[in-house]
């Protein structure tokens, strides 16, 4: 009991623990039945986790699991939050319920979960929370923790000039809910464009001069002979992209669509004229 923040501790006096090496599961007489899948979600995220980074989780980790969404929200951040870490209690919270409905899983919200615990214990400097955020919802398959809608915020933004700049979302992002769930979607996009891009070994080296106590600036600086402010830049661009192909065609529509139909006409007239050439030559045109 000691173990759950105070005013839920104060409104369930049901819960158990299951310990195990490395972990413990705090969880609730209802969700008894399910703690094997649920130990064996956890395992399988955590050796994922550490066949993406080669970090080991050395710390002990708390996973408190809820089965009641109203208690969940009275200690998470936002309305929207189905999980959430925090590294310097070595603690998950899990709201159980929304974590198994699509397009959430188990496994990989854990893992999502646990790559936080990871960045806090192995990295020696505290990394921008946008940058905390990317990082594991890359390495959780874009899995966030978070309920999204279902439009693209992001390329809404990017559209209208209404992208967040990222350093802005240094310490918190923003508490209304589609800022909120657009600073997730940056994030995401922002790690993932440096993967790609500039490939995953790169990434994972700046990392590790993260982890040896290089400051975020200067890591960046020496892998990829950029700043952040210019890897930033480039991000957008790439963001803006496929709107300036977009907006070039929606432009020059009547354009592509003459054309295209002149090069109907003309397979149309070939097409004609090679049935006429298949015909004996005292066919008329008219006949044909």
């Amino acid at each position: 009991m000691l173990l759950l923040p105070p005013n839920l501790a104060l409104a369930n006096d049901s819960f158990f623990s299951h310990d195990q090496p490395g972990v413990s599961f705090i969880y609730p007489k209802p969700l008894e039945h399910v703690l094997p899948e649920i130990i064996d979600a956890y395992h399988h995220a955590k050796n994922n986790l550490y066949k993406i980074f080669s970090w080991p989780i050395n710390t002990h980790v708390k996973l408190i699991l809820i089965n009641d969404r109203k208690s969940f929200l009275q200690i998470a951040e936002h309305p929207l939050t189905v999980a959430f870490a925090q590294p310097s209690k070595s603690m998950i919270t899990l709201n159980y319920q929304a974590v198994i409905e699509n397009p959430f899983s188990l496994e990989t919200t854990l893992q999502h979960e646990l790559c936080h615990i990871l960045l806090g214990e192995q990295l020696k400097i505290q990394i921008p929370r946008w940058l905390n955020e990317g990082i594991s919802q890359w390495a959780s398959e874009g899995i966030t923790e978070i309920m999204r809608p279902q439009k693209n915020l992001l390329q809404t933004a990017a559209f209208s000039g209404k992208l967040i700049p990222f350093y802005q979302l240094e310490n918190s992002f923003p508490m209304a809910s589609n800022a909120f769930v657009l600073a997730y979607e940056q994030s995401q996009s922002f790690v993932v464009y440096l993967v790609q891009k500039y490939h995953k070994d790169s990434f994972l080296k700046m990392l590790e001069l993260l982890k040896q106590g290089q400051s975020l600036h200067t890591a960046m600086r020496s892998i990829y002979e950029k700043s952040l402010h210019q890897l930033e830049h480039e991000w957008v661009v790439s963001q803006t992209q496929f709107f300036d192909w977009l907006i070039y065609v929606i432009n020059n529509l009547y354009t592509f669509l003459f054309t295209g139909l002149s090069f109907i006409s003309i397979i149309g007239f070939i097409r004609l004229k090679r049935k006429k050439w298949q015909y004996p030559d005292d066919w008329e045109d008219d006949m044909l």
